[in-house]
């Protein structure tokens, strides 16, 4: 991968702290470089031969990128990854997708195109158009595809959750002027551009042609009249113009700058990592987990807590759901459908069950695309103590990538109890650093779903039977009684993805739709409804309209539309408790 970077004054206080963290060897005597450059500003320029000196003062690199090897477990996982995010995001435009609406700080990635300003920066460091291209697989440009916006949803999903330990937005909307930059010490709304182009003739001026990304350090917090050292870019002609390596272009770029430094080896500037684990600031473009690191793996030459620098640079961490006490133990039921955050190594959140009548089941899944998060998933008792838990091995198989979740299958009666989900680590550690395919709790932070059944206080969403979850217990469950089930505690779980046909032709305009209910659940089904949206050409909700209860022995029906064109339908499922969540969406069929 290469891309520019421009390290900014306003990054200097935080790059003494990183600086430290690195080990690549100097000269006795380092060039000392262009006038005005302070002492940390030198030192990184000796240090990474990849950082040059800009004519106003600012560092930038130009670093090499190869793309990876594709593999069969990459493409397994890319293909479930773009499946899962456009089922998750069907209802909303890929141009208006936020990870946390209403957030002061924004990370914009904009795929469109735009115009600079005639002060921008990037014009001291050879561009010489105000005019950038946008991003896309064809030539038309402007007119995205539905396997361009699966592209975009995917890129948006990986690196949302890569940002989602702090108070953030990741979105595809461009923000309103002036919410991209920070006008004075007391504006608390700003943030950085990502722009994806194949404009050509901007990654040569930039870069010769052949950098993957560009982005100025430390620029995310400072305080301009404008945005000056805007955008940071990325090339996705250069990545094969695949989701994952644009995702990780992007996160790396953002993290430029918010102050991080590369995360490379006693041979690389830049960490690959492995075919399980990489470094967000290294190249894990390979890599199947990939997080933000402080330099535990072996041969690192960096140190710096990303996090800690992260910080520093304007992002806060967000709100946490629960404390990790029986005291500040939260309610499930206050946790929208289920769903949660972990923000890092020293956060768990422990949520508090009570009424439990039989059997618990329970079970934490990370992010669907791109997860972060390597879930610990424990029982307490009313004491707090470790009663059992879960958390599997991280692999990497042809079939894609296991072991992030965790679940728990337990005979339980009364309480309370306390479901605790919390991050870890996979493989061994030492003194060295970890182990070929090893990752420590560091960067383990990021999206969960939490479901539960068995006990009260449940998010109304079941997990799967108890005979698909293993229980793995740390501790004796001897003392814990078999009683028979009680009565149902929790709605129905979600059902899968329905298969939708193309209707018959004559006569009124159907849809022929099939369905499964739902695994699991706290009852017997008793009624479905269908919700059905109608796309456009480019794949866009433009029209919805939903059905009445359906008997619960239906599990077909042609489904009557007001109009002929392209619909996806989904489906939910309802028992004495109430309606449980809508599946994903159908694949799209042709009403008539």
């Amino acid at each position: 991968m290469q891309h520019l970077v421009r390290l900014g004054s306003i990054a200097v206080a935080a790059l003494g702290l990183s600086l430290a963290g690195l080990t690549v060897p100097v000269s006795a005597e380092p060039d000392p470089g262009p006038a005005g450059l302070s002492a940390a500003e030198q030192r990184l320029l000796a240090q990474d031969p990849a950082i040059e000196a800009s004519p106003d003062g600012a560092l930038f690199a130009v670093d090499e990128w190869h793309p990876p090897t594709a593999t069969a477990a990459a493409s397994a996982e890319a293909e479930a990854a773009v499946a899962e995010v456009v089922a998750a995001t069907a209802t909303t435009d890929a141009f208006a997708l936020h990870s946390r609406p209403g957030a002061a700080r924004t990370i914009y990635l904009d795929f469109d195109g735009g115009s600079l300003l005639a002060s921008n920066s990037w014009l001291l460091n050879g561009l010489n158009s105000l005019l950038f291209g946008g991003w896309s697989l064809d030539s038309l440009a402007l007119l995205f595809s539905d396997a361009e916006r699966a592209v975009i949803r995917e890129v948006w999903a990986r690196v949302a959750e890569d940002f989602a330990a702090w108070d953030v937005d990741v979105t595809t909307q461009e923000p309103l002027y002036g919410g991209l930059f920070r006008s004075s010490s007391s504006d608390p709304t700003y943030g950085a551009r990502v722009a994806f182009t194949n404009d050509g003739a901007v990654q040569s001026q930039l870069c010769g042609g052949g950098c993957g990304g560009i982005a100025w350090i430390g620029t995310f917090n400072e305080i301009a009249p404008q945005e000056q050292h805007s955008p940071a870019w990325v090339f996705p002609s250069s990545l094969g113009q695949k989701a994952k390596n644009m995702a990780e272009a992007a996160a790396h770029e953002a993290g430029h700058t918010l102050g991080l430094a590369h995360d490379g080896s006693g041979t690389s500037g830049y960490y690959t990592g492995t075919s399980l684990w990489g470094p967000v600031m290294g190249s894990p473009y390979s890599a199947a987990v990939t997080q933000w690191s402080r330099g535990s793996y072996a041969g690192a030459n960096n140190a710096e807590d990303d996090r800690a620098v992260i910080g520093a640079h304007g992002l806060p961490p967000r709100t946490d759901e629960a404390g990790s006490t029986p005291a500040t133990a939260a309610d499930l039921s206050t946790l929208p459908d289920g769903a949660g955050v972990i923000t890092g190594p020293a956060d768990a959140d422990w949520y508090a069950l009570t009424g439990c009548a039989g059997t618990l089941t329970a079970s934490a899944s990370p992010a669907a695309v791109g997860p972060n998060l390597d879930i610990v998933l424990e029982l307490r008792n009313a004491a707090g103590a470790v009663v059992a838990s879960h958390a599997p091995a991280t692999t990497r198989t042809t079939a894609g990538l296991s072991g992030m979740g965790a679940s728990l299958t337990v005979p339980l009666t009364g309480g309370p109890y306390y479901l605790a989900v919390s991050g870890g680590g996979s493989g061994a550690g030492g003194a060295s650093g970890w182990s070929t395919g090893g990752y420590d709790a560091y960067g383990s932070a990021g999206a969960y779903r939490l479901l539960m059944s068995g006990c009260a206080g449940g998010t109304g969403v079941p997990v799967p039977p108890p005979s698909e979850l293993p229980l793995e217990p740390d501790g004796p469950t001897a003392d814990l009684p078999s009683v028979d089930p009680g009565p149902p505690t929790s709605r129905p779980g979600r059902p899968g993805a329905p298969t939708a046909r193309s209707g018959a032709r004559g006569g009124k305009v159907t849809v022929r739709l099939s369905w499964s209910p739902p695994a699991g659940g706290g009852g017997a089904v008793d009624g479905y409804v269908l919700k059905a949206f109608r796309l456009d050409a480019r794949g866009r909700v433009v029209a919805r309209t939903s059905t009445g209860a359906l008997p619960s022995t239906t599990t077909s029906a042609d489904v009557v539309l007001p109009r002929k064109g392209r619909w996806v339908l989904r489906v939910k499922a309802r028992n004495a408790l109430g309606w449980g969540p809508f599946s994903p969406r159908s694949a799209a069929a042709k009403a008539r």
